[in-house]
């Protein structure tokens, strides 16, 4: 049979497409000669254009393969194939990694007209089966033409809401879609008319969404959505409609409470829904909430540890009173400047530890500590904690917010936020209800006690020792920060001091830190609260009992020479008593200028005063003083050699020597602050 015959059984569109290939290998320049024939003679026949498509797809030719394609959309928006066609560009496009066969068809798209571009995705996702697959091509029409949200965003708006009803969780695809790609759309759009009842709804969905998001770990999360990427920040999403306007909403809440709107009814003076104000005010407060959060604790709901940012924790810190040029200072002053105070009182300077290098000191403004990082405004964590506590204020000041706020709260299931319970405990800090919060802590050690990961109850129990000393309850701020220092041997976590633990300040003001929980941080705290706290006695009150004395000197040590104006306050006491005694003393003290100055002392010309401080040799046992009035050379022997064993020990790490110190001798320290 002649190749003809075999042949004749096709129609002649049929055979003009079977030349076409047939040449389309060995000679495509015949091959396309055929093809505009076809095209010539059967203008109106689909595959035939299908044809031409293809193989200007196969040569690259974007722009011609573009032409064709807008052709078959309109004149043959019915044929199957041609949509299968589709589907593949409408894949290629919500590809974020493509491949060159993917790159294409998004070069193709980009070609056509821009009307042919958004009646080819409507119709795609009109056409679509599959619930999920319409809901991303509704969404890829919204991003591609952002000018059609104002008519398919609410659209799209409903069926995410309606998909998501057969889900049994707040993590689903669909609730992503939703408050990660949809909503912060829908707030940025110019001149969209969502109804009041829509918008609460859709801030409860996001509320609901990322609260749960946030508390669930990842491994879980991997398995529920879908295999769908990390989300880094939806709450940013969420308030990427811009800064200002952020602050917009809160400054219109604030003036709608100024004002004295009817907050017990359900709308305001001004006409304002109390919804709105609930919902506004409740999603920057939680998003506030999690930024302070996700600073305290780098790896906060992480499995692991997996970040080199040690977890932090807000306690009551200490001021260097603003003293007159005659008056002894409590420690050297630094070089660093004080903060602005802006003769507010009422408003704490807050000061944080950074794990930042050294050389990149914190600026304090407005009596906030900001630092370089942005949280829920530049502020950072300083301004995360403020805002949420602005928000606390609001929900919790009218009844009707109270109420709405208390339910919404457990319908997310916040008596597990174990995180909301360090956030109420630091509200009451920062108000200065201090008692109330001493209370609670207490509670919490007691209920709690042999539950508590190390980490809390560290973080606890330097915050009770904060509070119980600024309550000037001296013992129990011992007590509690000995209980610290009982952890530190096993405890990990290295890392610098902090220059900000004490600020200079009026006395009238406040001072809060927050402080890294390292070893070091730690240890720095205990000793700056003891020392504040045995000054007290012994300088302010005027005990001047030799045990509180010694004790203050050794502590003073752990950030020599920071307190020396302290040492000669306590010097002066030694003087005029003529008389020291501190067993203690040449097990704990190492410090040179400490030893050299009680070697002075020892001496006629620093006042001959009788030390008892060094342990005598055993031929010496009657007498336990040293003086230089007439004693015996041996005793005097037995002082120098002794001090200059001292001497020999200055060389080991000061930090070893104070947690050791603390430790075996802190049951005393505490009775000497009872």
């Amino acid at each position: 049979m002649t190749p003809d015959k075999e042949l004749s059984h096709l129609t002649d569109e049929e055979y003009l497409i079977h030349r076409a290939k047939e040449r389309h290998a060995t000679d495509p320049c015949a091959a396309k000669c055929w093809m505009i024939t076809a095209q010539a003679l059967f203008p109106k026949n689909f595959g035939i254009q299908f044809e031409v498509y293809q193989t200007e797809k196969s040569a690259k030719n974007v722009k011609e393969a573009a032409k064709c394609l807008g052709i078959m959309l309109r004149e043959f928006a019915h044929e199957p194939v041609l949509w299968q066609e589709v589907e593949s560009i409408m894949v290629a496009l919500r590809q974020s990694t493509p491949d060159s066969h993917m790159t294409f068809l998004t070069y193709l798209f980009n070609m056509l007209p821009k009307d042919v571009q958004h009646s080819m995705v409507a119709a795609a996702a009109e056409r679509s089966q599959d619930t999920m697959t319409r809901c991303r091509l509704m969404l890829l029409l919204t991003t591609t033409f952002p000018e059609s949200t104002t008519h398919h965003g609410l659209q799209l708006v409903e069926s995410l809401i309606a998909a998501e009803k057969h889900c049994p969780s707040p993590l689903n695809p669909f609730r992503r879609m939703l408050v990660c790609d949809l909503l912060p759309r829908l707030l940025q759009t110019q001149g969209l008319e969502v109804r009041p009842k829509t918008l609460h709804n859709l801030l409860s969905r996001a509320i609901e969404f990322y609260i749960t998001y946030v508390t669930t770990p990842s491994r879980v999360l991997q398995g529920i959505m879908n295999g769908d990427s990390k989300i880094e920040d939806p709450w940013q999403q969420l308030f990427t409609v811009s800064t200002s306007n952020r602050e917009v909403i809160l400054q219109r809440i604030q003036n709608l409470i100024e004002g004295g709107a009817r907050l017990g009814g359900p709308k305001g003076e001004g006409g304002e829904d109390v919804r709105e104000v609930l919902y506004t005010t409740l999603t920057i407060f939680l998003h506030a909430l999690m930024d302070y959060t996700k600073r305290l604790y780098p790896d906060f709901n992480q499995e692991t540890t997996s970040t080199s940012s040690p977890p932090m924790t807000l306690v009551e810190a200490f001021i260097y009173p603003e003293t007159e040029p005659s008056e002894p200072s409590l420690v050297v002053p630094s070089k660093r400047p004080r903060p602005s105070l802006d003769d507010d009182p009422t408003i704490p300077i807050i000061t944080v530890s950074r794990p930042a290098p050294p050389g990149a000191p914190t600026a304090v403004v407005g009596g906030l500590g900001v630092g370089g990082q942005g949280g829920i405004a530049a502020g950072g964590l300083s301004q995360a904690l403020t805002t949420a506590i602005k928000c606390w204020d609001i929900l919790k000041s009218y009844e009707q917010l109270r109420a709405e706020f208390v339910r919404l709260l457990e319908s997310l299931g916040s008596e597990l936020w174990w995180w909301l319970r360090v956030f109420t405990v630091d509200v009451l800090i920062y108000q200065g209800r201090l008692a109330e919060a001493a209370r609670d802590l207490r509670h919490t050690l007691t209920q709690h006690h042999t539950s508590m990961q190390p980490t809390a109850f560290i973080s606890t129990n330097l915050k009770l020792a904060s509070v119980f000393y600024a309550l000037s309850n001296l013992s129990g701020a011992a007590e509690a920060v000995l209980e610290v220092v009982r952890q530190l041997p096993g405890w990990v976590g290295m890392g610098g001091l902090t220059s900000e633990l004490t600020v200079t300040a009026p006395p009238t003001h406040r001072h809060l830190h927050v402080l890294a929980l390292t070893r070091p941080q730690c240890l720095q705290f205990a000793t700056t609260l003891l020392i504040h706290a045995l000054r007290q006695r012994v300088v302010v009150d005027r005990h001047t009992d030799d045990f509180c004395i010694g004790h203050l000197i050794t502590l003073l040590q752990y950030e020599w020479p920071k307190y020396s104006n302290t040492f000669e306050e306590v010097l002066q006491i030694i003087r005029k008593q003529g008389v020291f005694s501190y067993p203690l003393f040449s097990s704990y003290v190492t410090t040179p200028d400490i030893l050299e100055e009680f070697m002075y002392l020892a001496t006629k010309e620093g006042g001959s005063l009788q030390l008892d401080i060094i342990p005598i040799s055993q031929g010496n046992k009657q007498q336990r003083t040293i003086s230089t009035r007439g004693v015996d050379r041996d005793l005097k022997h037995d002082f120098k050699l002794g001090m200059k064993k001292l001497m020999l020990r200055s060389s080991e790490p000061i930090e070893g020597t104070i947690v050791t110190f603390l430790t075996r001798e802190g049951s005393l320290l505490h009775q000497n602050l009872m």
